[in-house]
């Protein structure tokens, strides 16, 4: 894990230097980080200019697809593996070092502690799909118990629509600008009518964010799907030593696939956000998101990939953190024998992520929530 040996990690440089971003001024300690860790790595590059496993990575030093990392396979080649077996990609499977020297948050010489969270989540109420939505519902009884995204230090609700979640509570209404929320439906297996792309709408939520600011009062930022079982204090104990890079850092959640920040939890430094905040009209005109990944394969951009290439495109580094959640649509979470079942969904008893998804409905999401809450207080 990331913790483990973080100590030994953060040596270097000790000068502090001052930065102004918008109306906050932050103070940057500079460190040294050795990529050659065993379960983890942050990536400075974007994703576009690192290499693929059919090539060599020896010039790159760095991997598309999340999880792999570059490991010599010569003096002068190097391969992109998930795993290195020695004697068959690799005389002694060497991962090719390369120290990286970046300045991160800190208000002083010494790394600190960032472990405060603005959490939000998104209910749609015109999904554009013919399945029922427990979306309110599932927001209304976490509200009222004040569990997932209302056990944060601070939250909101961002919605097409405004209206009540009970307690006093209202969704933030955002309104359809660019007229871009319905513009298409998700593609589906065999044929079937999938929601709308998010993509749309998530602009006008993240700019609601940012124009809000509450998020800057606040290490990180974190978007939960309502269907996620989240649980901030199991997330603030993993993330508060994660080095945060000026330019902003966000974790990469789902292994083995070309783009690995899945959106049932989105985690970004503070700085992330306002970098992807501030650069969101010029990814909408840049991108081919209303296309999407190679020429339309797989349709529009979800708002997650959105999110993802516009923030890499922007100078924000990512940190492999594949521990956080368990998803049901991440095939690298699922067990050998149900690779392929997208219907599979984690054992909440025998998991201790910060998050589990999906869980669509109330009753399930609760079961989930007390299954794993007793099975962590079992093994304390």
């Amino acid at each position: 894990m990331l913790l483990v040996g973080l100590g030994q990690l953060l040596h270097g440089s000790k000068s502090v230097s001052s930065h102004s971003m918008g109306d906050s001024v932050d103070d940057f300690a500079t460190i040294d980080i050795d990529k050659e860790q065993p379960s983890w790595q942050v990536v400075t590059t974007e994703r576009d200019l690192c290499s693929s496993a059919k090539e060599s990575c020896f010039n790159t030093q760095c991997c598309k697809v999340a999880g792999q990392k570059c490991y010599l396979t010569s003096n002068t080649v190097a391969k992109c593996m998930a795993y290195c077996t020695i004697g068959k990609d690799s005389a002694d499977c060497t991962q090719l070092q390369k120290k990286q020297a970046f300045e991160i948050e800190s208000p002083g010489v010494h790394q600190h502690a960032a472990d405060t969270m603005f959490c939000f989540s998104v209910y749609t109420e015109s999904t554009g799909s013919p399945k029922k939505s427990y979306e309110k519902d599932l927001l209304t009884q976490q509200h009222s118990r004040g569990v997932s995204i209302f056990a944060c230090d601070a939250s909101a609700v961002y919605s097409d629509v405004s209206t009540s979640l009970g307690g006093g509570i209202m969704t933030v209404k955002v309104s359809d600008v660019e007229g871009d929320f319905h513009f298409a439906h998700r593609k589906m297996s065999g044929g079937k009518q999938g929601p709308w792309v998010n993509t749309g709408m998530f602009k006008q939520v993240w700019k609601a964010v940012g124009e809000s600011a509450k998020y800057k009062n606040y290490d990180w930022t974190v978007k939960v799907d309502p269907d996620a079982v989240f649980f901030p204090a199991r997330l603030q104990s993993r993330i508060r030593m994660i080095p945060r890079p000026k330019n902003g850092l966000f974790l990469v959640n789902c292994r083995a696939v070309d783009y690995g920040f899945f959106g049932n939890l989105e985690v970004f430094s503070s700085m992330a956000f306002g970098v992807l905040v501030a650069n969101v009209d010029k990814c909408s005109r840049d991108l081919p998101w209303k296309v999407g990944i190679k020429n339309g394969k797989y349709g529009p951009m979800g708002e997650d990939l959105f999110a993802e290439i516009c923030m890499e495109k922007n100078g924000v580094a990512k940190v492999e953190a594949f521990d956080i959640t368990i998803d049901g649509a991440c095939s690298g979470d699922r067990p050998y024998n149900r690779i392929t079942d997208k219907h599979w969904r984690p054992d909440c008893g025998f998991t201790a992520s910060a998050a589990m998804h999906p869980f669509k409905k109330p009753d399930d999401w609760f079961s989930c929530l007390a299954n794993t809450t007793k099975a962590e207080q079992m093994y304390r």
